[in-house]
């Protein structure tokens, strides 16, 4: 079942809250892992991201879920703190 728009906008809330308890436990920064299959991944192929609507059918709209998710995070925790794991 592909998410909704609410629950897109919860799983955004839910990983700039993670980054930030990252921080918070001690960490000195998080890196997103957005390759292999996990879910940022799924956001950015064909073959799994079959929505209609502005989270898919072209890389711009493919890629809106990904980005917002790190600009999320950046700003809970800054960019210094922030890596991004993708994969072809």
């Amino acid at each position: 079942k592909a998410a909704s728009k609410e629950e897109i906008e919860q799983l955004i809330e839910d990983y700039a809250s993670a980054a930030e308890n990252a921080i918070v436990a001690g960490f000195d920064g998080v890196e997103i892992h957005g390759a292999n299959g996990y879910l940022l991944d799924q956001f950015l192929h064909y073959d799994t991201n079959l929505r209609d609507d502005e989270f898919g059918q072209t890389p711009e709209n493919m890629a809106r879920f990904p980005l917002a998710v790190i600009d999320a995070i950046i700003e809970r925790i800054g960019g210094h703190r922030t890596g991004l794991r993708l994969s072809p």
